[in-house]
Protein backbone atom coordinates (compact mmCIF):
# COMPACT_ATOMS: atom_id res chain seq x y z
CA UNK A 1 0.00 0.00 0.00
CA UNK A 2 1.45 3.54 -1.09
CA UNK A 3 2.31 5.97 1.51
CA UNK A 4 -0.26 8.57 2.24
CA UNK A 5 0.65 12.01 0.81
CA UNK A 6 1.69 14.64 3.58
CA UNK A 7 -0.33 17.47 3.90
CA UNK A 8 0.58 21.12 2.37
CA UNK A 9 -0.08 24.66 3.31
CA UNK A 10 -2.76 25.10 5.96
CA UNK A 11 -2.34 21.42 7.04
CA UNK A 12 0.25 22.06 8.69
CA UNK A 13 -1.64 22.32 12.07
CA UNK A 14 -4.89 19.91 10.83
CA UNK A 15 -4.75 15.90 10.13
CA UNK A 16 -8.30 15.73 8.94
CA UNK A 17 -9.53 12.49 7.96
CA UNK A 18 -12.52 11.57 5.49
CA UNK A 19 -14.63 8.84 6.17
CA UNK A 20 -18.45 8.02 4.59
CA UNK A 21 -19.63 6.98 8.37
CA UNK A 22 -20.20 9.61 10.70
CA UNK A 23 -17.44 10.11 13.27
CA UNK A 24 -17.37 11.67 16.50
CA UNK A 25 -15.39 15.29 16.75
CA UNK A 26 -12.59 14.80 18.80
CA UNK A 27 -10.82 18.64 20.35
CA UNK A 28 -7.15 18.17 20.42
CA UNK A 29 -5.26 20.71 22.73
CA UNK A 30 -2.93 23.14 20.77
CA UNK A 31 -0.09 21.72 23.05
CA UNK A 32 -0.48 18.37 21.34
CA UNK A 33 -0.75 19.03 18.00
CA UNK A 34 2.37 17.26 15.92
CA UNK A 35 5.21 19.14 13.89
CA UNK A 36 4.03 19.04 10.11
CA UNK A 37 6.04 16.28 8.68
CA UNK A 38 6.54 18.26 5.37
CA UNK A 39 8.65 20.94 7.50
CA UNK A 40 12.03 20.74 7.14
CA UNK A 41 13.98 19.90 9.96
CA UNK A 42 17.30 18.68 10.35
CA UNK A 43 16.97 15.71 13.03
CA UNK A 44 19.66 17.37 15.06
CA UNK A 45 17.01 20.56 15.73
CA UNK A 46 14.15 18.24 16.54
CA UNK A 47 16.21 16.43 19.21
CA UNK A 48 17.52 19.85 20.35
CA UNK A 49 13.98 21.11 20.73
CA UNK A 50 13.07 18.19 22.29
CA UNK A 51 15.54 17.91 25.30
CA UNK A 52 13.99 20.77 27.33
CA UNK A 53 10.53 18.78 28.23
CA UNK A 54 10.83 15.71 30.04
CA UNK A 55 9.33 12.43 28.48
CA UNK A 56 8.96 13.95 24.80
CA UNK A 57 10.48 12.11 22.16
CA UNK A 58 11.99 12.37 18.52
CA UNK A 59 9.72 11.34 15.97
CA UNK A 60 11.01 10.05 12.86
CA UNK A 61 9.61 9.86 9.32
CA UNK A 62 8.69 6.40 9.28
CA UNK A 63 7.06 6.65 12.75
CA UNK A 64 4.90 9.24 11.94
CA UNK A 65 3.51 6.94 8.70
CA UNK A 66 2.75 4.26 11.51
CA UNK A 67 0.93 6.92 13.59
CA UNK A 68 -0.89 8.88 11.14
CA UNK A 69 -3.21 6.42 10.33
CA UNK A 70 -4.71 6.33 14.27
CA UNK A 71 -4.88 10.44 14.49
CA UNK A 72 -8.80 10.44 13.65
CA UNK A 73 -8.93 14.00 15.52
CA UNK A 74 -10.69 17.16 13.57
CA UNK A 75 -10.51 20.80 14.87
CA UNK A 76 -13.43 22.46 13.79
CA UNK A 77 -11.12 25.96 13.51
CA UNK A 78 -8.05 25.67 13.20
CA UNK A 79 -5.94 28.24 15.64
CA UNK A 80 -3.44 30.22 14.68
CA UNK A 81 0.05 28.84 14.39
CA UNK A 82 3.02 30.45 13.94
CA UNK A 83 6.48 28.56 12.77
CA UNK A 84 9.86 30.51 13.08
CA UNK A 85 12.54 28.53 11.28
CA UNK A 86 16.30 29.28 12.11
CA UNK A 87 19.37 27.47 11.06
CA UNK A 88 20.52 26.63 14.61
CA UNK A 89 17.16 25.98 16.11
CA UNK A 90 13.70 26.14 15.04
CA UNK A 91 10.42 26.47 17.42
CA UNK A 92 7.06 25.82 17.40
CA UNK A 93 4.95 28.80 18.51
CA UNK A 94 1.38 27.66 19.20
CA UNK A 95 -1.16 30.57 20.75
CA UNK A 96 -4.32 29.47 21.08
CA UNK A 97 -6.88 32.37 21.21
CA UNK A 98 -8.72 32.16 24.53
CA UNK A 99 -12.34 33.19 23.05
CA UNK A 100 -12.27 30.07 20.35
CA UNK A 101 -11.49 28.10 23.45
CA UNK A 102 -14.44 29.38 25.48
CA UNK A 103 -16.45 28.50 22.25
CA UNK A 104 -15.61 24.94 21.71
CA UNK A 105 -16.44 24.53 25.11
CA UNK A 106 -19.59 25.66 25.01
CA UNK A 107 -20.02 23.92 21.62
CA UNK A 108 -18.80 20.65 23.54
CA UNK A 109 -21.21 20.73 25.99
CA UNK A 110 -24.60 22.44 23.88
CA UNK A 111 -24.29 18.66 21.35
CA UNK A 112 -21.92 16.10 23.59
CA UNK A 113 -20.02 15.09 20.55
CA UNK A 114 -16.80 16.70 21.05
CA UNK A 115 -14.56 15.35 23.17
CA UNK A 116 -11.36 16.40 24.73
CA UNK A 117 -8.22 14.31 23.79
CA UNK A 118 -6.25 13.57 27.08
CA UNK A 119 -2.56 12.57 27.27
CA UNK A 120 -3.72 8.84 28.60
CA UNK A 121 -6.54 8.59 25.21
CA UNK A 122 -5.42 5.83 23.40
CA UNK A 123 -7.30 7.04 20.25
CA UNK A 124 -4.55 9.53 19.75
CA UNK A 125 -0.90 8.64 19.97
CA UNK A 126 0.70 12.63 20.13
CA UNK A 127 3.61 14.15 21.34
CA UNK A 128 4.14 16.77 24.08
CA UNK A 129 4.82 20.30 23.28
CA UNK A 130 8.43 21.42 24.98
CA UNK A 131 8.55 23.51 28.00
CA UNK A 132 10.01 26.35 25.24
CA UNK A 133 6.24 26.38 23.42
CA UNK A 134 4.75 26.76 27.27
CA UNK A 135 6.91 29.44 28.02
CA UNK A 136 6.33 31.37 24.40
CA UNK A 137 2.62 31.57 25.14
CA UNK A 138 3.18 33.24 28.14
CA UNK A 139 4.52 35.94 26.49
CA UNK A 140 1.23 37.14 25.11
CA UNK A 141 -0.59 38.62 28.10
CA UNK A 142 -3.90 39.62 28.84
CA UNK A 143 -4.89 43.21 29.37
CA UNK A 144 -4.83 44.11 32.87
CA UNK A 145 -8.00 44.07 34.39
CA UNK A 146 -9.29 47.65 36.64
CA UNK A 147 -9.44 47.85 40.02
CA UNK A 148 -13.50 47.31 39.80
CA UNK A 149 -13.08 44.22 37.46
CA UNK A 150 -10.33 42.64 39.71
CA UNK A 151 -12.91 42.87 42.69
CA UNK A 152 -16.11 41.34 40.73
CA UNK A 153 -13.77 38.49 39.38
CA UNK A 154 -12.70 37.98 42.89
CA UNK A 155 -15.64 37.81 44.58
CA UNK A 156 -16.99 35.03 41.89
CA UNK A 157 -14.21 33.27 42.62
CA UNK A 158 -13.92 33.20 46.29
CA UNK A 159 -15.53 35.68 48.85
CA UNK A 160 -12.94 38.05 50.87
CA UNK A 161 -12.83 38.05 53.75
CA UNK A 162 -13.47 41.20 55.58
CA UNK A 163 -10.73 43.68 57.38
CA UNK A 164 -12.43 42.85 61.27
CA UNK A 165 -12.41 39.04 60.47
CA UNK A 166 -9.09 39.28 60.04
CA UNK A 167 -6.88 37.68 62.87
CA UNK A 168 -4.85 40.67 64.84
CA UNK A 169 -1.36 40.80 65.22
CA UNK A 170 -0.40 39.16 68.40
CA UNK A 171 0.89 41.84 70.91
CA UNK A 172 4.91 41.43 70.78
CA UNK A 173 6.16 41.51 74.52
CA UNK A 174 8.73 44.39 75.30
CA UNK A 175 11.94 43.78 74.73
CA UNK A 176 14.39 43.80 78.31
CA UNK A 177 16.96 46.15 78.59
CA UNK A 178 20.40 44.90 79.53
CA UNK A 179 19.72 46.54 83.08
CA UNK A 180 16.51 44.65 83.40
CA UNK A 181 18.06 41.17 82.63
CA UNK A 182 21.14 42.09 85.13
CA UNK A 183 18.55 42.92 87.58
CA UNK A 184 16.96 39.52 87.17
CA UNK A 185 20.25 37.63 86.93
CA UNK A 186 21.02 38.94 90.38
CA UNK A 187 20.24 36.80 93.58
CA UNK A 188 17.39 37.27 94.88
CA UNK A 189 18.90 35.69 98.58
CA UNK A 190 22.41 34.44 99.33
CA UNK A 191 23.15 31.19 99.85
CA UNK A 192 23.16 29.71 103.51
CA UNK A 193 26.63 28.76 104.48
CA UNK A 194 27.31 26.27 107.13
CA UNK A 195 23.95 24.51 107.12
CA UNK A 196 23.85 20.33 107.05
CA UNK A 197 20.16 20.79 105.80
CA UNK A 198 20.32 21.33 102.04
CA UNK A 199 16.92 23.01 100.61
CA UNK A 200 16.60 24.00 96.76
CA UNK A 201 13.62 23.71 94.36
CA UNK A 202 13.13 22.20 90.71
CA UNK A 203 14.68 24.80 88.29
CA UNK A 204 14.90 25.61 84.40
CA UNK A 205 17.27 23.96 82.34
CA UNK A 206 16.42 26.27 79.45
CA UNK A 207 18.83 26.78 76.75
CA UNK A 208 21.30 24.59 78.36
CA UNK A 209 21.30 22.03 81.21
CA UNK A 210 24.28 24.36 82.67
CA UNK A 211 21.71 26.95 83.80
CA UNK A 212 20.17 25.25 86.52
CA UNK A 213 23.11 25.78 88.35
CA UNK A 214 22.78 29.91 87.47
CA UNK A 215 19.02 29.17 88.68
CA UNK A 216 19.74 27.38 92.07
CA UNK A 217 21.59 30.34 92.74
CA UNK A 218 19.51 32.69 91.91
CA UNK A 219 16.98 31.50 94.43
CA UNK A 220 19.41 31.33 96.75
CA UNK A 221 19.19 27.22 97.00
CA UNK A 222 21.75 25.01 98.22
CA UNK A 223 20.43 21.93 96.69
CA UNK A 224 18.12 21.49 93.19
CA UNK A 225 16.35 19.43 91.02
CA UNK A 226 15.63 19.39 86.87
CA UNK A 227 14.41 17.78 84.12
CA UNK A 228 17.42 16.76 82.01
CA UNK A 229 14.96 16.36 78.71
CA UNK A 230 12.02 17.77 78.10
CA UNK A 231 8.89 15.56 80.02
CA UNK A 232 6.43 16.25 77.04
CA UNK A 233 8.03 14.33 74.37
CA UNK A 234 10.18 11.02 73.42
CA UNK A 235 12.57 12.07 71.29
CA UNK A 236 15.26 14.74 72.50
CA UNK A 237 18.53 15.64 71.41
CA UNK A 238 21.67 14.38 72.79
CA UNK A 239 23.54 16.09 75.54
CA UNK A 240 26.08 18.34 73.59
CA UNK A 241 30.14 17.92 74.90
CA UNK A 242 29.80 22.22 75.55
CA UNK A 243 27.06 21.71 77.82
CA UNK A 244 28.03 18.71 79.76
CA UNK A 245 31.58 20.62 79.71
CA UNK A 246 29.61 24.17 81.18
CA UNK A 247 27.77 22.22 84.01
CA UNK A 248 30.64 20.76 85.67
CA UNK A 249 32.61 23.86 85.59
CA UNK A 250 29.59 25.68 86.71
CA UNK A 251 29.10 23.08 89.62
CA UNK A 252 32.78 23.34 90.55
CA UNK A 253 32.50 27.65 90.58
CA UNK A 254 29.17 27.73 92.84
CA UNK A 255 30.48 24.59 95.17
CA UNK A 256 27.38 22.58 94.26
CA UNK A 257 28.07 18.56 94.89
CA UNK A 258 26.53 17.01 91.97
CA UNK A 259 26.46 13.56 93.95
CA UNK A 260 25.11 15.10 97.04
CA UNK A 261 22.56 17.25 96.55
CA UNK A 262 21.63 17.44 92.56
CA UNK A 263 19.15 15.04 92.37
CA UNK A 264 17.01 15.06 88.64
CA UNK A 265 13.34 14.18 87.87
CA UNK A 266 12.53 11.49 85.58
CA UNK A 267 9.64 12.21 82.79
CA UNK A 268 6.27 11.87 83.61
CA UNK A 269 5.55 9.92 80.40
CA UNK A 270 8.27 7.04 81.36
CA UNK A 271 6.24 3.67 82.49
CA UNK A 272 8.72 1.02 83.80
CA UNK A 273 5.61 -1.18 84.49
CA UNK A 274 3.92 -1.03 81.01
CA UNK A 275 2.92 -4.41 79.87
CA UNK A 276 2.56 -2.75 75.98
CA UNK A 277 5.84 -3.58 74.20
CA UNK A 278 5.91 -0.39 72.70
CA UNK A 279 5.15 1.96 75.88
CA UNK A 280 7.51 -0.20 77.48
CA UNK A 281 10.67 0.06 74.85
CA UNK A 282 10.13 4.19 74.93
CA UNK A 283 10.09 4.01 78.35
CA UNK A 284 13.10 1.97 78.85
CA UNK A 285 14.67 3.82 76.12
CA UNK A 286 13.91 7.61 77.77
CA UNK A 287 15.13 6.26 81.57
CA UNK A 288 18.29 4.81 80.34
CA UNK A 289 19.36 7.87 78.22
CA UNK A 290 18.37 10.10 81.74
CA UNK A 291 20.49 7.57 83.85
CA UNK A 292 23.28 7.94 80.95
CA UNK A 293 23.12 11.98 81.24
CA UNK A 294 23.13 11.45 84.80
CA UNK A 295 26.25 9.44 84.82
CA UNK A 296 28.03 12.50 82.13
CA UNK A 297 27.37 14.76 84.37
CA UNK A 298 29.00 13.39 87.58
CA UNK A 299 25.41 12.95 89.00
CA UNK A 300 25.19 10.27 91.20
CA UNK A 301 21.11 10.59 92.22
CA UNK A 302 17.61 10.15 89.51
CA UNK A 303 14.39 10.55 90.72
CA UNK A 304 11.59 8.70 88.86
CA UNK A 305 7.94 7.76 89.26
CA UNK A 306 7.56 4.49 90.09
CA UNK A 307 4.73 3.70 87.45
CA UNK A 308 1.07 2.51 87.03
CA UNK A 309 -0.59 -0.97 86.79
CA UNK A 310 -2.77 0.16 83.83
CA UNK A 311 -5.46 -2.21 85.88
CA UNK A 312 -3.35 -5.26 85.12
CA UNK A 313 -2.52 -7.04 88.86
CA UNK A 314 0.13 -5.32 91.01
CA UNK A 315 2.31 -8.21 91.33
CA UNK A 316 2.57 -8.34 87.82
CA UNK A 317 3.46 -5.12 87.63
CA UNK A 318 6.05 -4.62 90.24
CA UNK A 319 7.96 -7.63 88.79
CA UNK A 320 7.96 -5.89 84.81
CA UNK A 321 9.43 -2.88 86.93
CA UNK A 322 11.98 -4.18 88.90
CA UNK A 323 13.33 -6.35 85.62
CA UNK A 324 13.55 -2.44 83.99
CA UNK A 325 15.69 -1.46 86.92
CA UNK A 326 17.68 -4.00 86.69
CA UNK A 327 18.19 -4.19 82.96
CA UNK A 328 18.65 -0.49 83.65
CA UNK A 329 21.08 -0.73 86.45
CA UNK A 330 23.43 -3.70 84.34
CA UNK A 331 23.81 -0.90 81.85
CA UNK A 332 25.62 1.98 83.95
CA UNK A 333 28.12 1.74 86.57
CA UNK A 334 27.38 4.87 89.32
CA UNK A 335 24.13 6.27 88.78
CA UNK A 336 21.01 5.80 91.77
CA UNK A 337 18.11 5.63 90.90
CA UNK A 338 15.49 6.67 93.40
CA UNK A 339 11.70 5.26 94.01
CA UNK A 340 9.30 8.42 94.58
CA UNK A 341 5.83 7.21 96.50
CA UNK A 342 3.29 8.48 95.24
CA UNK A 343 -0.41 9.84 96.84
CA UNK A 344 -2.33 6.49 95.33
CA UNK A 345 -4.37 7.93 92.69
CA UNK A 346 -6.14 5.28 90.49
CA UNK A 347 -3.74 2.55 89.10
CA UNK A 348 -0.21 4.30 90.66
CA UNK A 349 2.49 2.24 92.26
CA UNK A 350 4.23 3.29 95.08
CA UNK A 351 1.00 5.02 97.60
CA UNK A 352 2.09 2.22 100.09
CA UNK A 353 5.53 1.85 101.65
CA UNK A 354 4.85 -1.67 101.38
CA UNK A 355 5.01 -1.30 97.33
CA UNK A 356 8.36 0.20 97.45
CA UNK A 357 9.86 -2.75 99.37
CA UNK A 358 8.38 -5.44 97.09
CA UNK A 359 9.95 -3.66 94.50
CA UNK A 360 13.12 -3.26 96.11
CA UNK A 361 13.22 -7.19 97.07
CA UNK A 362 13.29 -7.57 93.46
CA UNK A 363 16.87 -5.90 92.47
CA UNK A 364 19.47 -8.34 92.11
CA UNK A 365 21.71 -8.63 95.48
CA UNK A 366 24.98 -6.83 93.03
CA UNK A 367 22.71 -3.24 92.63
CA UNK A 368 20.92 -2.65 96.12
CA UNK A 369 23.74 -0.34 96.59
CA UNK A 370 22.33 1.75 94.00
CA UNK A 371 18.99 1.95 94.61
CA UNK A 372 17.40 4.51 96.76
CA UNK A 373 13.63 6.15 97.35
CA UNK A 374 12.25 9.87 97.45
CA UNK A 375 9.60 10.51 100.04
CA UNK A 376 7.32 13.38 99.11
CA UNK A 377 5.47 14.83 101.75
CA UNK A 378 2.41 15.73 100.04
CA UNK A 379 2.01 12.45 98.47
CA UNK A 380 2.47 10.92 102.30
CA UNK A 381 -0.08 12.96 103.93
CA UNK A 382 -2.21 12.42 100.83
CA UNK A 383 -1.91 8.22 100.59
CA UNK A 384 -2.84 8.61 104.47
CA UNK A 385 0.50 8.89 106.25
CA UNK A 386 0.13 11.62 108.87
CA UNK A 387 2.59 14.38 109.69
CA UNK A 388 0.99 16.92 111.14
CA UNK A 389 2.43 16.56 114.72
CA UNK A 390 5.73 15.21 116.36
CA UNK A 391 3.78 12.01 117.59
CA UNK A 392 2.39 11.46 113.98
CA UNK A 393 5.62 12.68 112.13
CA UNK A 394 7.65 9.68 114.44
CA UNK A 395 5.08 7.08 113.80
CA UNK A 396 5.10 7.74 109.90
CA UNK A 397 8.91 7.73 110.06
CA UNK A 398 9.02 4.11 112.32
CA UNK A 399 6.52 3.01 109.58
CA UNK A 400 8.87 3.21 106.50
CA UNK A 401 12.13 2.76 108.50
CA UNK A 402 10.16 -0.84 109.42
CA UNK A 403 8.86 -1.33 105.58
CA UNK A 404 11.67 0.21 103.63
CA UNK A 405 14.92 1.48 105.85
CA UNK A 406 15.51 4.61 106.11
CA UNK A 407 19.16 3.55 105.03
CA UNK A 408 17.28 3.98 101.11
CA UNK A 409 16.22 7.06 101.64
CA UNK A 410 18.46 9.93 99.89
CA UNK A 411 15.81 13.11 99.17
CA UNK A 412 12.83 14.37 100.09
CA UNK A 413 10.14 16.53 98.03
CA UNK A 414 9.09 19.19 101.01
CA UNK A 415 4.99 20.48 99.60
CA UNK A 416 2.35 21.26 101.83
CA UNK A 417 -1.09 19.91 100.10
CA UNK A 418 -3.89 21.17 99.11
CA UNK A 419 -5.52 17.97 99.06
CA UNK A 420 -7.03 16.42 102.97
CA UNK A 421 -5.34 13.96 104.78
CA UNK A 422 -5.97 10.88 102.73
CA UNK A 423 -7.74 12.36 100.21
CA UNK A 424 -5.33 10.48 97.68
CA UNK A 425 -5.23 14.15 95.73
CA UNK A 426 -1.56 15.31 94.80
CA UNK A 427 -2.42 18.84 94.56
CA UNK A 428 1.02 20.89 95.90
CA UNK A 429 0.54 23.71 98.01
CA UNK A 430 2.71 26.44 99.50
CA UNK A 431 4.61 25.61 102.74
CA UNK A 432 2.74 25.96 105.62
CA UNK A 433 -0.83 27.49 103.48
CA UNK A 434 -1.93 23.79 103.20
CA UNK A 435 -3.50 20.81 105.49
CA UNK A 436 -0.59 19.19 106.36
CA UNK A 437 1.35 22.85 108.39
CA UNK A 438 4.39 23.98 109.16
CA UNK A 439 4.84 21.67 111.99
CA UNK A 440 5.29 18.94 109.95
CA UNK A 441 8.22 20.94 108.36
CA UNK A 442 9.78 21.74 111.64
CA UNK A 443 10.21 18.06 112.39
CA UNK A 444 11.58 17.69 109.12
CA UNK A 445 14.08 20.62 109.54
CA UNK A 446 14.83 18.89 112.73
CA UNK A 447 15.77 15.47 111.81
CA UNK A 448 19.10 13.96 112.63
CA UNK A 449 18.39 11.29 109.77
CA UNK A 450 17.68 14.06 107.18
CA UNK A 451 21.21 15.85 107.07
CA UNK A 452 23.08 16.20 103.95
CA UNK A 453 20.50 15.15 101.91
CA UNK A 454 18.54 17.34 98.90
CA UNK A 455 15.60 18.65 100.29
CA UNK A 456 13.66 19.88 96.68
CA UNK A 457 10.72 22.50 96.79
CA UNK A 458 7.78 21.53 94.12
CA UNK A 459 5.60 24.15 95.85
CA UNK A 460 3.71 26.60 93.32
CA UNK A 461 4.96 29.69 92.51
CA UNK A 462 2.83 30.96 89.28
CA UNK A 463 1.11 34.15 89.36
CA UNK A 464 -0.68 35.78 86.89
CA UNK A 465 1.19 37.49 83.61
CA UNK A 466 0.87 41.41 83.75
CA UNK A 467 0.36 41.63 80.30
CA UNK A 468 -1.30 38.53 79.10
CA UNK A 469 -4.57 37.71 81.61
CA UNK A 470 -5.06 34.48 80.56
CA UNK A 471 -1.18 33.33 81.54
CA UNK A 472 1.05 32.80 84.13
CA UNK A 473 4.81 33.18 84.84
CA UNK A 474 6.95 32.24 87.44
CA UNK A 475 7.32 34.19 90.16
CA UNK A 476 11.29 32.77 91.61
CA UNK A 477 11.09 34.91 94.80
CA UNK A 478 7.94 32.18 95.88
CA UNK A 479 11.01 29.71 96.45
CA UNK A 480 13.34 32.04 97.66
CA UNK A 481 11.39 32.85 100.66
CA UNK A 482 10.45 29.26 101.18
CA UNK A 483 14.10 28.40 101.63
CA UNK A 484 14.81 30.97 104.09
CA UNK A 485 11.54 30.26 106.16
CA UNK A 486 12.71 26.32 105.64
CA UNK A 487 16.02 27.58 106.49
CA UNK A 488 14.97 29.71 109.70
CA UNK A 489 13.11 26.32 111.57
CA UNK A 490 16.31 24.48 111.97
CA UNK A 491 16.69 24.58 116.02
CA UNK A 492 13.51 26.98 116.20
CA UNK A 493 11.50 26.33 119.29
CA UNK A 494 7.90 25.44 118.36
CA UNK A 495 6.73 26.95 121.48
CA UNK A 496 8.27 30.73 121.08
CA UNK A 497 5.96 33.65 120.12
CA UNK A 498 8.05 34.12 116.77
CA UNK A 499 6.98 30.28 115.75
CA UNK A 500 3.58 30.71 116.43
CA UNK A 501 2.94 33.60 114.99
CA UNK A 502 4.50 32.58 111.65
CA UNK A 503 2.37 29.64 111.77
CA UNK A 504 -0.71 31.47 112.43
CA UNK A 505 0.18 34.08 109.15
CA UNK A 506 0.94 31.49 106.87
CA UNK A 507 -2.16 29.70 107.89
CA UNK A 508 -3.78 32.92 107.46
CA UNK A 509 -3.22 32.99 103.95
CA UNK A 510 -4.15 29.54 102.88
CA UNK A 511 -7.64 29.69 105.01
CA UNK A 512 -9.74 30.43 101.95
CA UNK A 513 -7.87 27.52 99.83
CA UNK A 514 -8.37 25.05 102.57
CA UNK A 515 -12.40 26.51 103.05
CA UNK A 516 -12.45 25.91 99.28
CA UNK A 517 -11.49 22.36 99.40
CA UNK A 518 -13.86 21.60 102.76
CA UNK A 519 -16.95 22.79 100.88
CA UNK A 520 -16.10 20.91 97.99
CA UNK A 521 -15.31 17.59 99.89
CA UNK A 522 -18.61 18.17 101.81
CA UNK A 523 -20.38 18.84 98.44
CA UNK A 524 -18.98 15.71 96.73
CA UNK A 525 -19.68 13.76 99.83
CA UNK A 526 -23.32 14.49 100.19
CA UNK A 527 -23.90 14.38 96.48
CA UNK A 528 -22.41 10.64 96.96
CA UNK A 529 -24.71 10.20 99.75
CA UNK A 530 -28.09 11.37 97.73
CA UNK A 531 -26.45 8.61 94.87
CA UNK A 532 -26.33 5.85 97.80
CA UNK A 533 -30.21 6.64 99.15
CA UNK A 534 -31.59 6.44 95.33
CA UNK A 535 -29.76 3.48 95.06
CA UNK A 536 -30.74 2.35 98.13
CA UNK A 537 -34.73 3.03 97.30
CA UNK A 538 -34.73 1.77 93.92
CA UNK A 539 -33.44 -1.92 95.50
CA UNK A 540 -35.92 -1.81 98.06
CA UNK A 541 -38.68 -0.91 95.47
CA UNK A 542 -37.30 -3.81 93.00
CA UNK A 543 -37.71 -6.32 96.10
CA UNK A 544 -41.42 -5.17 97.09
CA UNK A 545 -42.17 -5.28 92.82
CA UNK A 546 -40.81 -8.91 93.39
CA UNK A 547 -42.68 -10.02 96.77
CA UNK A 548 -45.88 -8.79 95.10
CA UNK A 549 -45.47 -10.35 92.27
CA UNK A 550 -45.19 -13.87 94.44
CA UNK A 551 -48.19 -13.12 96.36
CA UNK A 552 -50.39 -12.55 93.01
CA UNK A 553 -48.72 -16.41 91.74
CA UNK A 554 -50.16 -17.91 94.81
CA UNK A 555 -53.59 -16.60 94.53
CA UNK A 556 -53.14 -18.04 91.13
CA UNK A 557 -53.41 -21.68 92.67
CA UNK A 558 -55.88 -20.60 95.61
CA UNK A 559 -55.32 -19.82 99.46
CA UNK A 560 -54.68 -22.84 101.91
CA UNK A 561 -57.92 -23.95 102.85
CA UNK A 562 -60.04 -22.99 100.01
CA UNK A 563 -61.55 -25.19 97.43
CA UNK A 564 -59.25 -25.41 94.52
CA UNK A 565 -62.20 -24.50 91.36
CA UNK A 566 -63.63 -27.09 88.67
CA UNK A 567 -62.55 -26.59 85.47
CA UNK A 568 -65.53 -27.14 82.70
CA UNK A 569 -64.39 -30.66 81.88
CA UNK A 570 -64.56 -31.80 85.64
CA UNK A 571 -68.09 -30.16 86.04
CA UNK A 572 -69.23 -31.94 83.04
CA UNK A 573 -68.32 -35.17 84.26
CA UNK A 574 -69.66 -34.86 87.86
CA UNK A 575 -72.94 -33.72 86.68
CA UNK A 576 -73.10 -37.09 84.19
CA UNK A 577 -72.21 -38.97 87.33
CA UNK A 578 -74.82 -37.30 89.51
CA UNK A 579 -77.33 -37.82 86.53
CA UNK A 580 -76.87 -41.70 86.42
CA UNK A 581 -76.93 -42.41 90.45
CA UNK A 582 -80.45 -40.96 90.30
CA UNK A 583 -81.54 -43.23 87.71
Amino acid sequence: MPPRPRATGEDKALAVRQSSRKRKHVEVKPESIPQPSHHALKQEDVKDSDEGTTGTTTTSKSSNRRRKPKQDAVLDEPSRTDIANDQKEVVLDIVVDSATNVQRAKKAKTNGTVKPTTADDSSSDLSSAPVEEEKLRLKRKPKPKTKEEKVDSSSELSPVPDEEEESKPKKKRKRKTKEEKEAEAMPLAPRTAGLNMFVGAHVSIAKGVENAITNAVHIGGNAMAMFLQSQRKWENPNLKPENRDAFISACSHHSYDAKQHIVPHGSYLVNLAAKDAAQAKKSYDFFLADLQRCEALGIKYYNFHPGATNKEPLPDAIERLAGNLNKALSETSTVVPLLENMAGTESIIGSRFIDLAQIIAKIKPEYLSRIGICIDTCHTFAAGYDLRTPQAFKKTFQELDGAVGLKYLKAMHLNDSKGMFNSHKDLHQNIGTGFLGLRAFHSIMNEPRLTNIPLILETPCERPDPEDSKKTIDDKTVWSREIKLLESLTGMDPESDSYKKLERDLADQGKEERDKMIRWVADKEEKEREKAAKAELKARKKLEKAEKGQQSISGMFGAKGKKKPRTPSESSSLSSASGSGSD
